[in-house]
């Protein structure tokens, strides 16, 4: 059976993918040992990991992310909120697990966080009323992935990279409205992972 590498995501306007390419950009001058960046245009803010599905199995994804998104709206109509787009903005830069074994560089988000919880929560509900796994880390933690350090990296080249990131200039004025998610199909490359919207 054929599978593809999935998540479901929300992805970013062109001028956000903008800025944060150029901090990519001024991360790559740094020529810092061990970090691996991402590619800028596949850059987006994942909501839930599938991991590898069956592809028979996109429809039922479909199915609950349309789900997702009607339990998320329907909730912010009882509750008298605008049922447009809600925003987020760039926000604080961090690594994971910690600054001394940084494994995953980040830009994380701010702005409307409660309505971007909830709609994370719709989307893993349905995902779990469906059939899939729920999500193994206890806490959402909504981030922008721009770097990995490898495995081989040295204490040196992890507090580079952390110093590098927290010396990023990021503007706060940049809006991602967020009015949809996407089915995402990740496809590992030599030159880092290539992204595709399935739905």
């Amino acid at each position: 059976m054929d599978t593809l590498r999935a998540f479901v995501a929300i992805e970013l306007p062109d001028d956000v993918k903008r800025v944060v390419a150029d901090a990519i950009d001024s991360l790559r001058r740094e020529r810092i040992d061990n970090l691996r960046l991402v590619r800028p245009e596949g850059v987006h803010l994942t909501l839930k990991f599938l991991g590898d599905i069956d592809v028979d199995k996109v429809a039922v994804v479909k199915d609950a992310m349309a789900q997702a998104v009607a339990a998320f709206l329907s909730e912010r109509l009882s509750d008298n909120a605008p049922s447009a787009p809600f925003g987020l903005t760039l926000g604080k830069t961090g690594v994971f697990p910690n600054a001394n074994r940084a494994r995953v560089l980040w830009i994380g988000v701010d702005g409307d966080m409660p309505s971007l919880r909830s709609l994370q929560a719709k989307v893993e509900d349905a995902l779990i009323a469906a059939g899939f796994p729920a999500e193994r880390q206890q806490r959402f933690n909504p981030h922008l992935t721009v770097g990995r350090m490898r495995t081989r990296a040295l204490r040196t080249d992890n507090q580079r990279a952390t110093e590098a990131l927290s010396a990023l200039q990021l503007p706060t004025t940049r809006v991602i409205a967020v009015n949809g998610i996407s089915l995402l199909q990740s496809t590992l490359l030599p030159g880092g992972a290539k992204y595709d919207r399935i739905a």
